[in-house]
This record gives C-alpha cells, structure tokens and sequence, in this order.
C-alpha cells in the first residue's frame, strides 16, 4: 500500500475503483500483463469483506471466516504465498452446520424443477407436500446461511447454488492459520509494484464515462483518468446509488433490482480455556443450531488453548439487530451464550478476554454482508458483469451467477474473468 504522502498515478491504463479481494486480484492479473493500474480503496485498509482483528492470542476474524471448498482460485494464491489452511470439515459442500439443514433444503429443492419459473422460497415452502420441519429447516437455512429474505430469493439460483457445491474439491472446508487478510496479503505482496499504485483512504463518489475514457471523481474533489475503469464496490454500494455513474449503467437496472445484500450480524467471543471446559455441547470445529434469537447459530471459530466462539445471526435475525453498537451486540451474544451451552453466566463474563464484532449493514463502503439473488435473477450476477462499451467493467462476488456468488473464491474469479475482459479490449 502506498504512503499517503506519495503522488498518485497520473497515467494508469485502468483505475480500479475498491481494493477488496477482487479488486486486488484484478490489479494483480493486469500488473503481470504489463499494464498500468491506480487502485482507489475508499477504507484505511485492504480487503473489503475479509476483516481480521488480530488479538495476543490469535487472529479473529469479522467478516469472511470458511473458505468454501478446495477450489483453484484460492488454493493457487495459498500454495504461492505459502499459507497455512486448517481443515474443518469435510462431507459437505459448502455446508460447515448440521447436515439436516442442507438435506431439508435439497429435499424441497427436489420439488421443484430446474429451469422452471421462478419463484421465491417462501412459494415453494408454501405449495409443497413436505414435512413441517423440513420446511422449517430449509427455512432457517435460507435466512441464516443465505442471509436472506425467504419472500424475496429464488429457487432457481439456489438450484445454481446447489449445483455448483457439488463441483470437485467441494466438500471440503478450511480456515486460514494465521487470519483471512493473510490472503490478501498475498495477494497484494504479487501485484507489481512498479506498474500498480493502490491508494487508500480515497473515497470514489462518481464515474463520468464515454468509450475509452473514465473521469473518476472523490468525496475530496480530486479527479482521475483512463481508457478503462473497473468497478469492485459491493452490490449494496451499487443499489444505493453512492457511486453516481454518468450515463447510468443502461442495462443493469434489472440485474441491480433482482439481486440483494444479506444482512449478517457475527460477535466472536474470546474466552478463558478453563471457562470454556466447563461446557461440552459445542465441539471444536461444531456447530449448533438453535434457530433462536438473537444467534441462531453458534460455532467454535478458533479452538482451544485460546478459544473463540462466534454467534451468527442471519436475514431477518440480523434487521432485528439493527442500530446496535458494537458493545451491545457482544452484550446480547454474552448474555445468551450461557444459554446455549448451559453455562454459568457470571463464569462466562469472568473469563471473557474480548468480543468483537462490525456492522456490515451500517458500513457505508458495504451496505451488506453478502449478496443472493431474488426472484427473476437467477442470472442477474452475469448481467451485472457485462461490460460496458470496452470501458467500464465489473467483477466482485455479486457479479458471479454460477453459484460462486458470496463467496471469496467467487470474487477472485471474478476478477480473473474482467482482467481477461480488459486485456481483450
């Protein structure tokens, strides 16, 4: 990352607006080419979604925590930067809970028909012969898993979604040793340096565009230039219109009105390891399930001898803790942990050494954890990703419409796609 003090890039063939994961690759792919690349990162740091607050006792993490199966486009950027991945579990694609969950979903997924009209969740629940508590898992699942609306998210992209769990490598989960920003840092530690400026703390708020030449303009009234421009921002940046395209991004309005940002509410809690054997229905890489308010699902993410365990609330859970701060919401995690595992609460509070969370929802440089398609849009992300006159480009996890959508390896290949799409021209 730049210093600050540093003059910007005055001739880059391509600005990348956002310097998260995406961002980051796409500056990594066109540096290698030879290209000259400014990225403008609206945040004090790098990343994006992957927020890693590292503690004496190891990182914790505060946005993406699992990544999802032992797919390429992660494993080639850990096996060149030399990380460290731990195993969770492995006999579920994508699926680190309790498997009942998933096999309700697959059995009401089952039901409907693959190409078919789209419809929500909640029809299908609605108009199926199912068992009750099938439904109510499936449900859960969407709302948790899926952060999203059951009245709003389509089948047909969860049938996307469900196929695309079932590629080679997918049942296979892992956590990063030493903290997910190990990942980006990789990532940036491979972008050439004498070709690629990344500057921080740049806040894009509009793009003025005509075929091959993009005029960027900051909250600061500074302004920059070239033939290209690619846009990472997350989609709840884009719904909320923070970013003001000149023209307007004619085409996507319909990609941009039938795809949404989930809502996630996370706390991790650190806890004393002599607290933490008191209790014993939660394993080290378990999950519980409780569909109970305010976290309905609770997991070990780092085990002893210096244990966290995160609650994680999802969808409409996550609204209903909305405008909390930060302390509150570890309060409501620790005041109802006890309950979840049968725990002492006064022990608990004693032997907690911090609690951590962020409002994904309220992070303007965000708007959202992470995105689902709604009805109609089962191919929204594609479209999202098309490119505009050779000049404007797209990537970013919202952007991927082959299940690979809200997940980190589906960002990285989304920026793969748009390097080739701007080295093509």
């Amino acid at each position: 990352m730049e210093d600050e003090s540093r003059p910007f890039m005055t001739d880059p063939q391509v600005v990348i607006i956002g310097a998260g994961v995406a961002g980051l690759t796409a500056a990594r792919e066109l540096s290698a080419a030879g290209a000259r690349v400014l990225v403008l990162e609206a945040r004090d740091r790098l990343g994006g979604r992957v927020m890693t607050h590292h503690t004496a006792d190891g990182p914790v993490e505060l946005g993406a925590e699992f990544v999802h199966g032992a797919f390429p486009e992660t494993l080639a950027v850990v096996q060149e930067g030399g990380l460290r991945l731990r195993e969770v579990v492995r006999g579920a694609p994508r699926r680190p809970v309790a498997p009942d969950y998933f096999s309700a979903m697959d059995t009401l997924l089952g039901l409907a028909s693959v190409g078919a009209a789209d419809e929500s969740f909640q029809h299908l629940v609605e108009r199926v012969d199912a068992n009750p508590e099938i439904k109510a898992r499936a449900l859960r699942l969407v709302e948790g898993y899926h952060a999203a609306d059951p009245a709003r998210m389509s089948v047909q992209s969860l049938i996307r979604n469900t196929a695309a769990d079932e590629r080679p490598g997918g049942d296979r989960q892992f956590r990063f040793a030493e903290g997910y920003d190990s990942l980006v840092t990789a990532i940036f530690q491979r972008v050439d340096a004498q070709l690629c400026d990344v500057q921080c703390n740049v806040v894009a708020t509009a793009v003025e565009w005509r075929r091959k030449r993009v005029l960027i303009r900051t909250s600061t009234g500074a302004e920059f230039t070239a033939p290209q421009a690619i846009v990472t921002v997350p989609l709840g940046v884009l719904k909320a219109g923070t970013l003001h395209f000149t023209p307007a991004l004619t085409g996507k309005e319909q990609a941009l009105r039938t795809l949404e940002m989930g809502a996630v509410v996370r706390v991790s809690l650190c806890v004393e390891s002599e607290v933490w054997a008191t209790q014993d229905r939660l394993s080290s890489d378990g999950f519980l399930l409780t569909g109970d308010p305010p976290f309905p699902a609770w997991w070990v993410s780092r085990p002893p001898p210096f244990p966290v365990v995160t609650g994680w609330a999802g969808g409409p859970h996550a609204r209903a803790l909305a405008g909390l701060s930060e302390a509150q919401r570890v309060r409501a995690a620790l005041d109802a942990l006890p309950q979840v595992l049968g725990m002492d609460p006064a022990r608990l509070h004693k032997g907690l050494r911090g609690g951590f969370s962020h409002d994904w929802q309220a992070d303007p440089f965000s708007r959202g954890a992470y995105s689902y398609a709604a009805v109609g849009g089962s191919v929204a992300g594609e479209e999202l990703g098309v490119p505009l006159d050779g000049t404007l480009f797209f990537a970013g996890e919202a952007t991927e419409s082959d299940g690979q959508n809200a997940t980190v390896h589906g960002a990285i290949a989304s920026a793969q796609r748009v390097a080739r799409e701007v080295l093509r021209g």
